[in-house]
């Protein structure tokens, strides 16, 4: 009986550990090839300095290279989509930023790319927002500003990133709030909106820090406020646009990296952990530094997804932003 009952025991054994290595063999490697890291803007701008900062940590964490390919256009819609119809096995990943919750909100029934079609990987980090003017533009003060779009209304134009970007609806929201009318006037991305803004194209923009930081400095283009709650850390003496008389304006820049709809969960995690550890690294963390940096796991970046689609609908309600 009891030698019985030890065969039976050392059977059993043996079963459950010849289980443990078939499932540990039976686990695919990841990556297995090189990953394909798509930007929804041209190159240069917050969302692609991100990107290839990642890509270079990753590529040297792993035994595959990550490779950046922009694929600007269709606000954000482009890149995204290539994403969305991608092999779930984490080789092709998108960079998104706001546009992602906003789009829904400004084609209300209407089929459109949303957070539903992938998997959220983590929120990488936060990046402030500048309302800034031509040097020549006279206006040196938020009040001043909208004293003169009051007198004029649709005369003065800013530019953004595209529609949906945290830029244009920083403008939107603003002349909701100041209660001015401006002409939106879109571009491709973080280089289009400064170019116009260097050359007096347009009038001001509510661009992002590294678009606009180094112009500030040169004086070719003038910071009036910040669109972040509160005051930038770079630009300590400037006043945001609540403390210039909008009280309750915030706007800013996520951005996080998305898998395909279906992509494993240890494929997803796997990447959530390899980005955490990158943002501690004294060179990610150096060459991002007007960033927030944040690497949340992906049920955290599933709640802020949802809390950050109703804050922006409320935004588009209330600023009347559309389409086109």
């Amino acid at each position: 009986m009891q030698v019985n009952q030890c065969t039976r025991q050392l059977a059993m054994a043996f079963a459950i550990g010849l289980c443990v290595l078939t499932a540990t063999a039976a686990t695919p490697a990841y990556p297995t090839r090189p990953i394909r890291l798509l930007v929804p803007f041209p190159p240069g701008g917050g969302t692609d300095l991100l990107a290839r900062v990642l890509a270079e940590h990753l590529s040297g964490a792993g035994n595959q290279n990550v490779v950046v390919d922009n694929r600007a256009g269709g606000n954000t819609i482009i890149a995204s989509e290539i994403v969305a119809h991608a092999q779930p096995d984490g080789h092709t990943l998108l960079v998104q930023i706001n546009n992602l919750t906003a789009l829904p909100a400004l084609s209300p029934g209407k089929r459109t790319i949303s957070v539903n079609d992938f998997e959220p990987v983590t929120l990488v980090g936060i990046l402030p927002h500048i309302l800034a003017v031509h040097h020549s533009f006279p206006a040196s003060s938020v009040k001043e500003l909208i004293a003169l779009a009051k007198k004029a209304p649709k005369k003065y134009t800013y530019a953004s990133a595209g529609i949906g970007t945290p830029v244009h609806l920083g403008g939107a929201l603003f002349a909701s709030m100041a209660g001015v009318e401006l002409v939106h006037v879109p571009y491709k991305g973080a280089a289009g909106y400064t170019t116009a803004l260097l050359g007096a194209h347009v009038d001001m923009t509510f661009g992002s820090v590294p678009a606009l930081l180094t112009h500030i400095r040169k004086g070719a283009v003038r910071a009036l406020a910040a669109t972040t709650a509160t005051r930038i850390k770079v630009l300590p003496d400037l006043p945001t646009l609540a403390e210039s008389g909008l009280a309750g304006y915030n706007i800013a820049s996520w951005y996080g990296i998305f898998a395909p709809k279906g992509t494993p969960d240890r494929i997803v995690n796997q990447l959530q952990a390899e980005i955490a550890r990158a943002i501690k690294t004294k060179p990610v963390a150096t060459r991002l530094s007007d960033y927030e940096l944040i690497a949340n796991t992906p049920a955290e970046f599933v709640t802020f997804l949802k809390r950050d689609a109703e804050v922006t609908t409320r935004v588009i309600t209330q600023s009347g932003a559309k389409a086109n």
